[in-house]
């Protein structure tokens, strides 16, 4: 079981509410610095150290599968709804597949550019929002992991939106960033490399 720990650094804050009142050793010294406040400055700072237990591939692999299928029915619905709504011809069960799609890009059909663009910018918000600032998708939260930043928080919508861009250059070398997992010892893809996330069980 690969587990791996995010430090969090913590300052403590220091009681200055009661008042103090200078003496004459007071102004002598003013310009040299105190020892002790020198030597309680490095106990000042603590760390939190959170253990975690790194999400497996076949996991992880499932709740994209799971993340993608809801978004891209959703996508796919509010075309055809769009469709109907404009009075656009629908093409049949028999001319529907990836033919149909590429020659619709290549011809530059609207409905076709319009259903990929809302495709790509559903996946970006649910990728943002959901994986970014909440820190689980409706697959990951199904299956229960998260994505959590080097501190052990959700990553945000900063690097939600840098982990959604690495993600797509994950997927482009026909998903040779996934396969990163299974030879990485924190089970990190290439995206979570990319933008300082991991991919944790969350305790249920």
């Amino acid at each position: 079981m690969t587990t791996y720990a995010a430090v969090c650094n913590a300052m403590a804050t220091l009681d200055e509410s009661a008042p103090s009142r200078p003496n004459d050793s007071d102004e002598a010294n003013r310009s040299l610095p105190s020892e002790s406040a020198a030597a309680s400055q490095p106990a000042a700072r603590s760390q939190r150290v959170l253990r975690v237990r790194a999400a497996g591939v076949v996991r992880r692999l499932l709740a994209a599968i799971i993340d993608a299928v809801l978004v891209t029915a959703v996508a796919i619905g509010a075309t055809l709804v769009a469709a109907l709504a404009l009075g656009v011809s629908l093409p049949s069960s028999k001319e529907l597949g990836p033919d149909f799609v590429l020659a619709g890009l290549l011809d530059r059909n609207p409905m076709a550019l319009g259903a990929l663009g809302l495709l790509a910018g559903m996946s970006a918000l649910y990728q943002i929002y959901l994986g970014g600032i909440l820190g689980q998708t409706a697959g990951k939260r199904l299956l229960h992991l998260r994505v959590i930043s080097s501190r052990g928080s959700a990553p945000g919508p900063l690097l939600g939106c840098l982990r959604f861009v690495a993600l797509l250059l994950s997927l482009l070398p026909v998903g040779l960033g996934w396969v990163w997992c299974l030879f990485d010892r924190e089970r990190r893809a290439l995206h979570d490399h990319l933008s300082g996330t991991y991919v944790i069980v969350e305790d249920r």
